[in-house]
């Protein structure tokens, strides 16, 4: 298991990280970014977006759905690699 990010990226000023061929963007959640949230906050953030992925497909909003997946699906990359994502972040800071 490598421990270091193998590729960085910023596309329209928003900086990813890719670890062990797994992208993580930092999106923005509100007033924070998603490198900035505790790992706590992200996993209530992780749950909030899956819950919401499920809302919006009951509700028949196949496009809201897809949107709020991608963004779970970035948290839990996230939460998988919290430590090492941590570790490059506070690295460049």
């Amino acid at each position: 298991m490598k421990g270091e990010p193998i590729e960085v990226s910023a596309t329209a000023g928003i900086l990813s990280i890719k670890i062990q061929d797994r992208e993580i963007i930092n999106e923005r959640i509100g007033d924070k970014h998603l490198f900035d949230l505790t790992y706590a906050e992200a996993i209530t953030y992780k749950e909030a977006f899956n819950a919401a992925s499920l809302s919006c497909s009951q509700e028949g909003d196949h496009r809201g759905a897809k949107e709020m997946r991608e963004s779970y699906n970035n948290f839990r990359r996230y939460i998988a690699h919290y430590e090492q994502a941590q570790k490059f972040t506070n690295q460049n800071q």
